[in-house]
């Protein structure tokens, strides 16, 4: 049943076509586009996501009893305006699974519901990205990449041995929806799988495609005992950040990859930098750092062992995201004003 046309969605996004997206989905509800400016989805996107909105669409969004909006934006509207200004807000829905950044600006439970995007393409972009990147490492593409461009035809003819993806074992930190499908696309490669969660589960809530389990920071040293790959899906917590740091990677009998498609506040740069100089890790792959991105003076940038990406794991093209996100979102609207749970609502207590 399509809920009342009394009801109005503002959405404020750089990519293009979301409010007829939603529109469509929900026709008896008014929906309003914020953004006054046609920025479209480019390379430049995260530029873009924090560029400074104009004083029409700050009052555009004083007035919103429901956005749909990227949580950096939100962030830029709390310090603006503050969250008094917001006074018939009654929800806020943001377009990524990390809301760590508008947590951290709120400090506190707001009077609104907030919800992040449970994006069901998501964890199977993330998924690909993590099997890509530990395909290219194994398989020394970069190397061989950096050779071509250089015209380096010495030992061309000789190949280069490498493991297959069935000899080696994968360490998932994290085993929700992102770290779940991870580990059964490891699995279905044939990979020994192993994961850790934040609380015990029990028997009876085995994850699928992991052989074995282990449980928060007391789990941690055991697990990293046995990984080949450590892959970090984790969002920021209070208990997850500074998880890597100190000695805990001197324990990792392997000398593990590190591949780090989480938040980059688990391990600090000065701490990855001191694992792949002791040895610890053998490298590290990284689609988020502490710093995003590092500073230009940061080793990372030049480091042999560190390869980087801009965050983009779970980013696919305008349409993709767009006709997920949408279906996501009116599937909360309908359960918003039944009075139903919402998935992807904020804990606030378990901090994210």
């Amino acid at each position: 049943m399509t809920p009342p046309s009394t009801h109005t969605v503002h959405v404020l996004t750089i990519l293009r076509g979301f409010d007829e997206a939603i529109s469509s989905r929900l026709p008896g509800t008014k929906v309003v586009n914020v953004r006054t400016t046609d920025l479209g989805f480019d390379g430049e996107i995260f530029k873009k996501m924090s560029r400074r909105l104009t004083d029409e669409e700050l009052d555009l969004v004083a007035d919103a009893e429901i956005l749909l909006t990227h949580s950096s934006t939100f962030v830029q509207i709390l310090k603006r305006k503050g969250p008094d200004s917001l006074t018939r807000l009654r929800w806020v829905h943001c377009m990524a699974v990390g809301v760590d950044d508008l947590m951290e600006a709120l400090g506190s439970e707001p009077p609104f519901v907030v919800t992040r995007s449970t994006d069901a393409a998501a964890p199977t972009l993330m998924a690909e990205h993590v099997v890509g990147q530990i395909l290219c490492h194994e398989r020394g593409w970069r190397p061989i990449y950096l050779k071509q461009l250089s015209k380096d035809c010495r030992g061309w003819g000789h190949f280069q041995e490498y493991r297959g993806l069935a000899q080696l074992t994968v360490g998932v930190m994290g085993v929700g929806n992102m770290g779940s499908a991870t580990a059964g696309a490891l699995k279905g490669f044939g990979c020994r799988v192993l994961g850790l969660a934040r609380v015990p589960r029990g028997a009876a809530a085995a994850v699928p495609g992991v052989d074995r389990l282990w449980y928060g920071r007391e789990g941690l040293p055991a697990f990293l005992q046995e990984c080949d790959y450590v892959v970090n899906t984790l969002p920021s917590t209070p208990a997850t950040r500074g998880l890597l740091g100190g000695d805990v990677l001197s324990g990792a009998a392997r000398r593990p990859v590190l591949v780090n498609v989480g938040r980059g506040d688990v391990i600090s740069e000065a701490d990855l930098l001191r694992a792949l100089g002791q040895g610890w890790l053998s490298a590290a792959l990284l689609d988020c750092t502490e710093r995003e991105p590092p500073a230009e003076d940061s080793p990372l940038w030049t480091h042999p062992r560190v390869a980087m990406t801009p965050h983009t794991s779970t980013i696919a093209n305008n349409d993709f995201k767009r006709e997920s996100v949408a279906k996501d979102f009116c599937a909360n609207f309908a359960k918003f004003f039944a009075g139903q749970p919402l998935a992807g609502q904020v804990d606030w207590q378990a901090g994210y």
